[in-house]
C-alpha cells in the first residue's frame, strides 16, 4: 500500500512538474510569437483602400506635381500643362503604397547616407487624411530602396519592383502612347507626308455627328474604307514613345531636330482636344533606328523607333474603298455609259430588279444577255485604282464615262482619260481629278464587257 501511494505521489509530481514546463514553454513562446508580430507590424508602413485614393501630391528635385481623381474626368494633373498624364501611373502609385510593407528596418542611422537629402516625396490622400512616404536611394545591389516615413527618424528597406514605382520621375507621368484617346472618341485625323501643304497630304478625315467617316483631302469621298480606318485607329493608338528628349520646344529649336523641314505630321481629333506631332530628322543615333518627334501643344521632344510607328505606314488607298466607285445593283436606277464615243442606256424596271439596255428587256433576251450584262456592270463598278499621282494636271478627252443615278436620285459621274505616253488613265469623279490612275487593264474589260453585252442583245 505504501509502495501505491508513493507511486502515486511521484506521478503527480511529474505531472506538475510536467505542466509546470508547458506553461513556462508556453509562455514565452506566446512572448516570442508575440514579440515577433510586434516585429512583423513595425515593418506594415500603410494599410488603406487604394481605390478610395482621390489625390496625389509628389515633390522632387524635378517640381511638384499634384494629380487629383474625379469619377467623371478620371486622374488629371491640376498644377501644370506641361504633361500629358499617363493615367495609369496614379493608380500604380496608389496600389503600391496602400499595403506597403517594408522588408527590413535600419535604426539610428545617418538618413544623407541613403538618399533622403533629396528624397522622392509621395503623399495619398483618401479625403483629408494624408499618407506620406518617402523614397531614396537604392540599395547597392538593386535589390531594395531605402524608404522612411514622415515624421519618423525610422529607414527601411522596400523591395525593389515597389520602389521603382515610386520612385517617381517626371518622365514617368508622360504618357507614352502618341495619343490618349479612345477610337470611338476621335472625330479626326490626318497625315502629311512632309509638311502641312496640300499636296503633302496623304489622308484627312473627318467623322460627321452620323458616325460615319469621309475624306476631305487630297479629295472629297464619302465612300471610304470604315474597317480599314478602325484599324489605322487602333495601330496608331498603341504607337509608343521611346525616349524623353527636351520640354518647351519652340521653333527656334525646330532646326535642331528637323522640324523645320518635316519628314511627316501627323494630327488627330478627340472633342475639343487636338494631338499634333511633327515628325522631323533621323537621330543618327548609331544603336537605334530613331526619330525625333515634337509634340506641337506641349512642346514635348522625344523620339520614336522609326520602323516601329505603324501611323506612318499607311497610305491614301488605305483609307478608301479602292474601286473609283461602287454601288448596289439592286439600288442603281440608270446607268448610262459612253464608251469611245457610242452611247448606251441601262434602266431599272420599276421594283422588279430587272433592267433594260436600251430599252430592250434584258432578261427576257436570255441566259448569254444576262451573264453579259452582270459582267459589264462589275467591270465599271469594280474598277480598282492602282496608284496615286497628285502632282499630276491631267488634260484630254475622256475616252469612257459612267453615269450613276441611283434609286434615291443621287447622280455620280466617272471618267477615265488617258495618261499621255502610259498605260493608265487618270480617274474623274463628277468632273474633278481624284489624284489616282487605274490601269489600262481596267479600260480593256469595261470596253470587251460593253461588246460582249452589245452583242448578246443584238446590237
Amino acid at each position: 500500500m505504501k509502495r501505491i501511494k508513493l507511486a502515486v505521489i511521484i506521478l503527480l509530481v511529474v505531472l506538475i512538474a510536467a505542466t509546470g514546463i508547458f506553461l513556462v514553454a508556453y509562455y514565452f513562446k506566446d512572448k516570442t510569437e508575440k514579440a515577433e508580430q510586434l516585429e512583423e507590424e513595425k515593418l506594415i508602413l500603410f494599410d488603406f483602400e487604394y481605390n478610395d485614393v482621390d489625390k496625389i501630391e509628389i515633390d522632387s528635385e524635378e517640381g511638384q506635381f499634384i494629380i487629383e481623381y474625379t469619377t467623371s474626368d478620371g486622374w488629371f494633373i491640376t498644377n501644370t500643362d506641361d504633361i500629358i498624364l499617363n493615367d495609369t501611373k496614379p493608380a500604380a502609385i496608389a496600389s503600391n503604397m496602400c499595403n506597403l510593407k517594408a522588408t527590413k528596418m535600419i535604426e539610428n542611422e545617418d538618413p544623407s547616407k541613403y538618399g533622403f537629402d533629396n528624397p522622392v516625396k509621395i503623399t495619398s490622400y483618401i479625403g483629408d487624411e494624408a499618407y506620406t512616404i518617402l523614397i531614396g536611394d537604392t540599395t547597392p545591389t538593386y535589390e531594395n530602396f531605402y524608404a522612411m516615413k514622415e515624421d519618423s527618424d525610422d529607414i527601411y528597406l522596400i523591395d525593389y519592383s515597389t520602389g521603382l514605382n515610386l520612385a517617381v520621375t517626371k518622365d514617368s507621368l508622360k504618357q507614352t502612347y502618341i495619343y490618349p484617346y479612345m477610337s470611338y472618341d476621335v472625330n479626326h485625323f490626318a497625315l502629311w507626308k512632309g509638311s502641312q501643304t496640300d499636296e503633302n497630304v496623304l489622308f484627312f478625315m473627318n467623322k460627321g455627328s452620323d458616325n460615319n467617316w469621309s475624306m476631305d483631302k487630297p479629295y472629297k469621298d464619302s465612300s471610304v474604307n470604315n474597317m480599314q480606318i478602325e484599324k489605322f485607329l487602333t495601330d496608331s493608338s498603341n504607337d509608343e514613345i521611346s525616349t524623353f528628349v527636351q520640354e518647351g520646344c519652340t521653333e527656334a529649336d525646330y532646326n535642331k531636330y528637323g522640324f523645320d523641314n518635316p519628314q511627316y505630321v501627323f494630327e488627330i481629333t478627340a472633342g475639343d482636344e487636338t494631338t499634333t506631332i511633327i515628325f522631323g530628322a533621323d537621330t543618327k543615333n548609331e544603336n537605334e533606328n530613331e526619330i525625333y518627334g515634337l509634340f506641337v501643344e506641349s512642346g514635348q521632344v522625344v523620339t520614336f523607333i522609326s520602323n516601329e510607328i505603324t501611323t506612318l505606314s499607311y497610305s491614301t488607298l488605305d483609307m478608301m474603298n479602292t474601286p473609283v466607285f461602287s454601288a448596289d445593283m439592286t439600288k442603281t436606277a440608270e446607268i448610262i455609259s459612253n464608251i469611245n464615243g457610242e452611247k448606251a442606256v441601262i434602266a431599272m424596271l420599276g421594283d422588279e430588279e430587272a433592267y433594260t439596255f436600251n430599252d430592250i428587256n434584258i432578261s427576257e433576251t436570255g441566259e448569254d444577255a444576262m451573264s453579259a450584262f452582270n459582267r459589264f456592270f462589275r467591270s465599271f463598278n469594280e474598277a480598282y485604282l492602282a496608284s496615286s499621282e497628285l502632282d499630276a494636271e491631267p488634260s484630254g478627252t475622256a475616252e469612257i464615262s459612267i453615269e450613276y443615278t441611283l434609286t434615291n436620285s443621287t447622280v455620280t459621274v466617272i471618267e477615265y482619260v488617258p495618261v499621255p505616253d502610259s498605260d493608265t488613265y487618270y480617274a474623274f469623279r463628277d468632273g474633278i481629278y481624284t489624284g489616282y490612275v487605274v490601269e489600262g487593264t481596267v479600260i480593256e474589260e469595261i470596253t470587251a464587257s460593253y461588246e460582249a453585252l452589245s452583242k448578246a442583245m443584238g446590237e
